[in-house]
């Protein structure tokens, strides 16, 4: 189904806004049509009649239809306006629902300055073309009829003259859609290259900043900024080549309608009450052709921005739910993959054959190089992505055999490169939970050892974080993903925390907030973080999408193999910190201990 045809549903939806401003434009054009003829006869009471009278009539007439029509133009206009601009909300809903529902995949083949791209520049585009260029489209050509069956009934002899002419505007049209539609669409393109660089640009100014690469991203940034703007260059000298043609030629059809109308004026032939109203219609039929190469252009701008944007409302996800897909209740947090096998690409496996049973409540570690698929493993599990072969099973269900919002509702995620949005910091931990009582709300940072600094912000839980968390520190940050972690209470957490240098404060803070985070969960964890390694009940080692190593702390040191190695490499880098911390947590221990005989 092509884009006009899908359009065509969403214009639909608002049809009667569409009929009243059609017939809004049939009544203003009536009108437009009518007046030349009063004018004709004003110069025929004039010149032949000498009617006072009649010319006040005439002229009474002439002004009453120029309100009326200003009227219904206003009318018009703003109905357009309005109507245009709700099947622009409607399209740009429904684009940003089809990125909510599509695979990781599908980030992946388009990036983020394409997709702002077509959300808000190319919806635009439709709604310009909509509300303005459209109703100009139809008001031309029912004037155009109107015009040309007024001009029939006259002089069809003079018509036909005057058409061999204008025939030639259309053919100028015709060169000139064809030019420009390719030009229209390579320049979309540059546009969006050119704002997904700059978003990009923007997000990592303090890297920038930090790397002094600021002469670097200003020449990348040239690039398509140049692209960008030798497509502007060239769309606008075909406008200026093909558009001033339009009045040209416009300007000869008067010279032969006067030339010829005149002679026929001079033979008695026809009167000049008639010529008027033969020059004032074909002064209404070029404007109007004259403004088509607009409209045409806009037709073309929008068709270009209007399939972009279907792209992305009329994509398939890759990982949706079966039609008989089924409720994930009562989690436990029994998983099991069996065998699995994936790629990003058919000829390129990242996961090779991995099995792993993770029990109910264990915490297990992953600990491997780069590129050893510790992540993907995350992802399948998730189902971001589908298996290529095997299954992965939570307590005895195969994953894709269960309902995708039911499936990831019963995990909780801790990112060591948290995301936070620029809101408050209620609103940042209730994120998963938007009904969750304030009560609630600092338990939950409590647990994840938040309150204190938190309560020392300018306005404690109602402080707005800044974008991505700028305003907090890292450990801040990752508290208060905690928090929300806590609060969502999930069976399955997962937690991607690779930080290993961080000062002695921050790691006992988040130690004890992840102590009060893992109780009671299953848990899979990607860290560097000797004192989580040490303490998980299972420890996975991959390598090239494999599993090379699995065990306790205990049985993989007294193996002495990868995990030996890698342990010793971590602990040496994290030695004074764990140290320290080991030393305040033996502190704290003795002074609970204190106050706990005190009490007794």
């Amino acid at each position: 189904m092509g884009f006009i045809s899908k359009l065509i549903k969403y214009v639909f939806r608002r049809w009667y806004l569409l009929t009243f401003v059609i017939l809004c434009a049939l009544s203003v054009t009536y009108i437009n049509v009518y007046i030349p003829r009063l004018g004709g006869q004003v110069i025929e009471n004039i010149l032949e009649i000498g009617d006072f009278n009649g010319l006040v009539w005439l002229v009474t007439q002439m002004i009453s239809l120029t309100i009326v029509s200003g009227a219904l133009s206003f009318v018009s206009r703003y109905l357009s306006g309005y109507f245009s601009q709700k099947v622009v909300y409607e399209v740009r809903n429904d684009a940003f629902k089809s990125i909510q529902r599509q695979s990781l995949g599908f980030f992946n083949r388009i990036n983020t300055g394409q997709l702002m791209s077509r959300i808000t520049t190319d919806t635009e585009r439709i709604g310009r073309f909509l509300g303005f260029q459209f109703r100009m489209l139809v008001e031309a050509l029912f004037l155009l009829i109107g015009v040309v069956v007024s001009m029939v009934m006259m002089d069809w002899e003079l018509t036909l003259a005057s058409f061999l002419v204008v025939s030639l505007i259309l053919v100028n049209f015709s060169l000139f859609g064809k030019r420009i539609r390719p030009v229209i669409s390579a320049s979309r393109e540059h546009f969006a290259n050119l704002t997904s660089i700059l978003w990009e640009n923007i997000s990592g100014i303090r890297v920038i900043r930090a790397f002094a690469m600021e002469d670097y991203e200003r020449e990348k940034f040239q690039k398509p900024n140049s692209s960008y703007y030798e497509a502007m260059v060239k769309a606008a000298g075909l406008r200026a080549t093909f558009l001033p043609l339009t009045s040209l030629i416009g300007g000869f059809v008067m010279v032969v309608i006067y030339w010829l109308g005149g002679v026929r004026v001079i033979e008695g032939r026809i009167g000049l009450d008639t010529l008027y109203v033969f020059g004032s219609y074909i002064s209404m039929l070029i404007r109007p052709m004259a403004m088509m190469g607009m409209i045409w252009t806009g037709y073309q701008r929008m068709v270009v921005a209007g399939k972009r944007v279907f792209q992305i409302i009329d994509a398939e996800p890759e990982v949706k739910d079966k039609p008989n897909a089924v409720e994930l209740k009562d989690v436990r947090g029994h998983i099991k993959f069996e065998n699995v096998y994936f790629g990003y690409s058919k000829d390129k496996p990242i996961l090779k054959g991995v099995n792993l049973e993770i029990k109910p409540g264990e915490t297990v570690a992953l600990l491997g190089p780069t590129g050893s698929g510790k992540s993907t493993l995350i992802h399948l599990l998730m189902r971001f992505y589908d298996v290529t072969s095997g299954r992965i099973l939570i307590d005895g269900h195969d994953i894709r055999d269960v309902k995708l919002r039911s499936l990831r509702s019963c995990f909780g995620i801790v990112s060591q490169e948290t995301f936070l949005f620029n809101k408050t910091v209620k609103e940042n931990i209730s994120f998963g939970r938007p009904n969750a009582s304030m009560e609630e709300i600092v338990r939950a940072a409590k647990t994840a050892q938040a309150h204190d600094f938190i309560m020392k912000l300018p306005n404690g839980y109602d402080t707005i974080i800044g974008e991505r968390g700028i305003n907090l520190s890292g450990g801040q940050r990752q508290r208060i993903a905690i928090a929300r972690a806590l609060l969502l209470d999930p069976k399955i957490l997962i937690l991607d925390d690779s930080t290993s240098s961080i000062d002695v404060d921050t790691e006992y803070e988040i130690q004890k907030a992840l102590n009060a985070l893992l109780k009671d969960r299953t848990t899979i964890v990607i860290t560097q973080r000797v004192s989580t390694i040490r303490n998980a009940d299972k420890i996975v080692v991959m390598d090239d999408g494999k599993i090379i190593e699995e065990g306790d702390h205990e049985t993989l040191m007294a193996k002495k193999g990868v995990y030996y190695k890698l342990y010793q490499t971590l602990y040496e880098a994290q030695k004074e910190v764990i140290e320290a911390v080991n030393v305040r947590q033996k502190v704290d221990g003795e002074s609970a201990t204190k106050r706990y005989n005190g009490a007794r």
